[in-house]
């Protein structure tokens, strides 16, 4: 999505409202620890760009007061739209640490040449992530581990895996 010439990056989804006075309950696609200034929020058809007045962490969740929203009702009808925000203001990370988004759609190959699929979902467990592959084995899922991930290249779009037993689906079972 490009809004006023600005690339704009997917950050989270509207699970949720919170309290009765308009705020969004916002599930973040990892963990986003910046100021949050302007949201875009598409979905549904269309798009808006909002200005946002307060952002705290809750729960898990980033809650969210916008310009605009003053009711529960309000903001009841923006749950399901995507949040993105302009790439640029999101900070640089450290040497190995990516943003979901610079992950998902990425090519999975294992270390021995096979290829795994792409990327389709990341989630969190709590203790480390784990990337979802789709591809020619079915449901390939990655632990993001130093043991497992080999390399991360963001600019080909590839990732390269060590293959570690269990790891395809009915690897194991006999």
């Amino acid at each position: 999505m490009r809004s006023s010439n600005r690339e704009t990056v997917p950050v989270g989804k509207v699970v949720g409202v919170h309290g009765i006075k308009g705020e969004i309950k916002v599930l973040p696609y990892g963990g986003l620890d910046f100021e949050w200034k302007t949201v875009y929020l598409k979905g549904k058809g269309s798009g808006s760009t909002c200005r946002v007045k307060r952002a705290r962490a809750h729960k898990g969740a980033i809650i969210i007061e916008l310009e605009g929203l003053q009711t529960r009702n309000d903001a009841e009808r923006l749950v399901g739209l995507e949040v993105e925000v302009d790439r640029g203001s999101l900070p640089e990370l450290p040497e190995g640490e990516y943003y979901y988004f610079q992950l998902m759609g990425m090519e999975v190959v294992a270390d021995d040449g096979r290829a795994l699929g792409k990327i389709t979902n990341i989630f969190s467990t709590g203790s480390n992530d784990v990337l979802q592959a789709e591809g020619p084995f079915g449901e390939v899922l990655i632990p993001a581990l130093e043991d497992t991930i080999v390399k991360v290249d963001i600019s080909n779009g590839r990732l390269v895996i060590h293959m570690m037993e269990g790891l395809l689906p009915g690897e194991g079972e006999r």
